[in-house]
């Protein structure tokens, strides 16, 4: 066959070389497009690289899947790169923690800003201050509904919002033997058509799940009845009480170990109050001590009162032997002053053992306060032979510089003498000081001197005082005392600066309070389980 022309001969030597440029630009073109569809890569590198700012995730908390969006942000953004990851499990679900910096490194964030006590509720102040019972009160009626304490004038900022809460419950504590406790009054839970059975379930389910291991049942409303069931002399019982709460609470906090402490006003008890006008405690004047609507003072040097008194922990301990223990709380003759006991029992032993002392005067106070140690050790000792623990609560007063009474100027205002409790061996196991910050910047108009690290002083002060005679727990709380009721950051920096002061536990008042509290669980959690945080 003939060859073409030069050109046909030009154009067949060129051909496999435009076909082999023309495979190239192809497989080029392909691969170009192949690359523009990979995600980009800079927001992952940056998350990682050497020296990248970052949180490192807390022990037992699995870090969040890298490739999980961050909360509020879109999904791609060209702008710029995704936030490293946090180590937090299920961010997009929860709001981030405060964002101080230097805050959020001990879990707790920045307490709100501090808020004038309202007017509506501002204690009177006195000199010397009150000895307030300010940890157990009287819950409302059964039957009556709850009135939300006054709105301050000067709103607070809105609290920073709770951190996200653990995957699993936490176990650790600051010491294996350390006690953290709640306070339960079963008169703040009518009206949710549960039955005692529901109730104490639902609720122990969730106080082992915050790390507590003691509760304090209130068993003796003191105005309202039993939260038990009793056949006592003088002894009525609300609803919760004919359901027997308390066995259904004691079966469901022992299958998950933790303690149960029935806890009783002592001595008083309005049925009893009532029936006997010759067991009430006495003003000067003869007429009966009665400093608020829901105070019965009975006189615990009547014999006849002590029979009565010991009868009633007699009945319960043999009625629940599966009790841990009882507590005696808020013990005292007189709110503050010299107001009583002035009954014919009272007059006529201080007259036989001080002839010729005046009434009032330092030997009638020592005498007035040996009455109610001595009520207390008999109390003790009944407790003991059923080989039950045993705990006294106390308010521990606060001056105005922030440092505690002494428990000699305590006995000689209030007839409670912590030094003649804690002699011998009828002294209790455990001694609860209730500290409450709140409560004093209220009383004495000062959010300065008193604030949750206060806390951490007068627990090592409250030490000092009890001198290692009875294990010292620490009793915070959320109550509004006119500086308003503790937020969730607040409760934790409160209970943080309490475990700094040492004491064998910590309580706070109360279970109810504690689960109203928006985040109280997780900064709750973040204090006492992780003190070193």
């Amino acid at each position: 066959m003939r060859s073409g022309g030069p050109g046909q001969r030009i154009a067949r030597l060129l051909l496999p070389f435009l076909l082999a440029a023309g495979g190239v630009g192809l497989l080029l073109t392909n691969a170009s497009r192949s690359w523009r569809s990979l995600p980009s890569a800079g927001p992952q590198l940056a998350a990682t690289a050497p020296g990248a700012d970052r949180t490192e995730p807390e022990a037992g908390v699995e870090p969040a899947p890298t490739e999980e969006a961050p909360p509020n942000l879109p999904t791609e953004s060209p702008e710029r790169p995704a936030p490293a990851a946090t180590g937090l499990r299920d961010t997009a679900a929860r709001p981030p923690l405060p964002a101080r910096e230097e805050e959020s490194k001990n879990c707790l964030g920045p307490a709100p800003e501090t808020v004038a006590p309202s007017t509506k509720a501002v204690l009177r102040i006195s000199q010397p201050p009150p000895a307030a019972a300010s940890a157990p009160r009287p819950a409302p009626a059964p039957s009556s509904s709850l009135t939300p304490a006054p709105e301050p004038e000067t709103a607070p900022p809105p609290p920073p919002p709770p951190p996200p809460a653990p995957r699993q419950p936490l176990r650790q504590a600051w010491s294996q033997e350390s006690v953290r406790a709640v306070r339960f009054d079963a008169g703040y839970y009518y009206g949710r058509g549960q039955s005692a059975r529901q109730l104490a379930d639902e609720l122990v389910r969730s106080w082992s799940e915050n790390g507590v291991n003691l509760v304090y049942f209130y068993a003796y409303n003191r105005v309202y009845g039993a939260r038990y069931v009793t056949r006592y002399s003088g002894n009525i019982m609300e609803d919760y009480g004919r359901q027997d709460l308390l066995r259904h609470v004691l079966t469901a906090a022992h299958r998950r170990g933790i303690k149960v402490i029935a806890w009783f006003y002592g001595p008083q008890h309005k049925q009893m109050w009532e029936a006997h006008p010759e067991w009430r405690t006495k003003t000067p004047d003869g007429k009966d001590y009665k400093p608020d609507p829901d105070s019965y003072f009975l006189c615990v040097r009547n014999p006849q009162v002590m029979k009565w008194w010991l009868g009633l922990m007699d009945d319960l301990l043999t009625n629940y032997p599966e009790l841990d223990g009882i507590d005696v709380a808020e013990c005292q003759v007189d709110l503050w002053g010299d107001h009583a006991c002035y009954c014919d029992h009272c007059r006529q032993q201080f007259a036989d053992s001080h002839p010729g002392a005046p009434s009032p005067g330092p030997a009638w106070r020592q005498f007035r306060a040996d009455g109610l140690t001595q009520a207390l050790h008999a109390t003790i000792r009944l407790a003991r032979s059923y080989g039950k623990e045993t705990h006294v609560t106390t308010v521990f007063t606060a001056r105005r510089d922030g440092d505690l009474m002494s428990p000699a100027s305590v006995c000689d205002a209030i007839g409670f003498d912590l030094d003649r409790l804690l002699a011998g061996r009828d002294r209790p196991d455990v001694v609860q000081a209730e500290l409450i910050w709140q409560q004093w910047a209220a009383l004495y108009r000062d959010q300065k001197t008193f604030t949750p690290e206060w806390t951490c002083d007068a627990v090592e002060q409250a030490r000092k005082m009890v001198r290692g005679r009875a294990r010292l727990i620490a009793h915070v709380e959320v109550s509004d005392f006119g500086a308003g009721p503790l937020n969730g950051p607040d409760l934790g920096l409160t209970v943080a600066a309490a475990v700094r002061g040492a004491p064998d536990g910590i309580d706070i008042y109360d279970a109810n309070m504690l689960a109203k509290t928006e985040g109280a669980s997780q900064y709750l959690q973040m204090a006492w389980l992780n003190p070193s945080r």
